[in-house]
């Protein structure tokens, strides 16, 4: 699935965060999104994903315009989004929450079992409630949700903040697979980015809601080269 978004302007209210904003995340890929705090990431990785509106611009699925869908929409065309925040129902059993998860599609059974089969930590927790759950289970919970309408358009924000480095290590070679396997995956990153980088094709950085500069991941990974962009005066 590729996602091309162009001159796009979105943001919460009368306030606008993103002035223009133009993205592109090619099938098969990982694409890496980087700028500082208030750079306009995950607004627009929301609005992608359907949870805040455009108000002009362009969001375009394998050539076809589907800006204005909402949340559920979106997720039905085969978007799959995990928020930085809040990405799970913390009160409910990890079943539950990926039930309520997989309510929208057929065979949920199914569904839920195959998912226990690919992160066997959730069959451990099962019954128990998500926001008892360590940071990195809660996060692969989250993800987990996302991949039960089997995306093929994967939306990460910041999903390994604040893990211990053997989450990070797994989601790490989780989304690589699932790349190699062809799905699209845009993924939104502030903390240690090498690693991300490293399997990452192209990176877009942004600042103040505009695009500051697209390059290949490979070249922030030059000795001095991230640091250097990312203390830049802008």
């Amino acid at each position: 699935m590729k996602l091309e978004v162009k001159g796009l302007h979105s943001g919460y209210g009368k306030v606008t965060i993103l002035h223009g904003v133009d993205f592109v995340a090619q099938p098969g890929e990982i694409t890496c999104v980087l700028g500082p705090n208030g750079a306009g990431k995950s607004t627009l990785m929301k609005t992608i994903a359907g949870h805040l509106p455009a108000s002009q611009g362009e969001i375009g699925i394998d050539g076809r315009p589907v800006q204005g869908l909402n949340a559920l929409q979106a997720t039905r065309l085969g978007i799959g989004y995990v928020a930085q925040e809040n990405n799970t129902f913390r009160e409910m059993s990890v079943r539950d929450n990926l039930l309520a998860s997989a309510l929208a599609f057929d065979g949920t059974d199914a569904l839920i079992e195959e998912t226990y089969r690919r992160f066997p930590i959730l069959d451990e927790r099962a019954g128990q409630q998500a926001g008892t759950l360590s940071g990195g289970e809660r996060q692969t919970l989250a993800i987990a949700n996302a991949l039960l309408a089997s995306p093929q358009l994967l939306i990460l924000d910041e999903p390994t903040a604040g893990l211990a480095p053997i989450f990070v290590d797994r989601i790490v070679e989780w989304i690589t697979e699932l790349a190699q396997s062809g799905m699209s995956v845009i993924w939104v990153v502030e903390q240690n980015p090498e690693k991300i980088l490293k399997i990452s094709r192209t990176t877009w950085m942004f600042d103040a809601g505009r695009n500051r500069e697209t390059l290949p991941s490979e070249a922030l990974l030059e000795p001095g080269r991230l640091e250097a962009m990312l203390l830049q005066e802008h």
